[in-house]
């Protein structure tokens, strides 16, 4: 038994070895990484006959999973439109990424970069910041016969729709979901923390002014924090400031509630009174439960 096991080992070894076929080498530095980073600054710098240079007479060209040939003739030639259209144009490498050259034992020289194109358009005002993966097949004559690109086109939209007025959704001066907020707050102030709760899901994210930039709380942690205000404050009161907002975005196909605030409340311990202006974000799912919330108000008012 103890050798069928060693000779299952020896064999699964083998195996492995056997299984691992060397197909080329991987080179961070060659000739044809270079001729792209050319490519790319003929493109930054709208010259189109330098950047079609670099090219076979036929191209095989696929963008986000599209394919097609075309003639040299009829290729880069919406450079013009970059130029005249993008200031600021700049193409870099997409630190920490950057381009690889892999010689295939039996497949020819394919370059592979991650860039990071940037600028503002000039009639938009638009500021572009379009991540770009790009794979260069190159021939026996060192010209790139194939290019794949893959990127999120959305921003050319964008562009595309910006001097069009086009419709997002709807606005609601009334609407159950401002109600449902006006009751959030009539909690909030009553320190009635079950009653609070039960409009948010349980996943609920909150953000505030405190925060650093994209960073939120969960209900759990945001709980904590309820309480321990109510430890330190009383006499807590919402005074409406004009009236809130519902909105549906259709592209989102979500609602939000904007709503503004006078918030009054007493320290506890100091009986220091403090208003403050306050405004609050509600998302809402289609169960109409708050999914999501963020407060901008001054921390300036608060004791430290």
């Amino acid at each position: 038994m103890k050798n069928f096991a060693f000779l299952l080992i020896l064999t699964l070894a083998f195996t492995t070895t056997f299984a691992q076929k060397k197909n080329g080498t991987v080179y961070n530095e060659h000739p044809d990484i270079e001729k792209t980073r050319e490519l790319w600054k003929a493109f930054s710098n709208g010259d189109v006959d330098t950047y079609k240079s670099f090219f076979a007479d036929s191209i095989g060209l696929m963008r986000n999973g599209q394919y097609r040939k075309i003639a040299k003739a009829n290729f880069g030639n919406n450079i013009t439109w970059w130029k005249n259209n993008i200031e600021n144009l700049s193409v870099k490498d997409d630190t920490p990424a950057y381009p690889d050259a892999l010689e295939y034992a039996d497949g020819g020289i394919w370059v592979q970069d991650w860039l990071l194109i940037t600028g503002t358009h000039k009639t938009s005002a638009i500021n572009l910041e379009l991540r770009l993966h790009n794979l260069y097949a190159f021939n026996k004559e060192g010209k790139i016969a194939m290019l794949i690109q893959y990127f999120d086109d959305s921003v050319f939209e964008e562009i595309d729709n910006s001097n069009l007025e086009k419709e997002n959704g709807k606005v609601f001066i009334s609407h159950p979901y401002i109600v449902t907020v006006r009751k959030l707050m009539n909690a909030y102030a009553a320190k009635d923390m079950e009653t609070l709760l039960s409009f948010y899901t349980d996943n609920a994210r909150f953000g505030s002014i405190e925060y650093q930039w994209n960073k939120t709380i969960d209900l759990a942690t945001r709980k904590e924090g309820i309480k321990t205000t109510f430890e330190k404050i009383k006499d807590i009161h919402f005074k409406q400031n004009g009236y809130p907002d519902c909105i549906y975005y259709a592209k989102n196909n979500r609602y939000e509630v904007y709503s503004w605030w006078e918030y009054s409340f007493t320290y506890v311990e100091s009986g220091k009174k403090v208003v403050m202006p306050l405004m609050l974000s509600h998302s809402f799912n289609d169960e109409g439960k708050i999914v999501g919330e963020q407060a901008y108000y001054s921390t300036n008012h608060f004791d430290r």
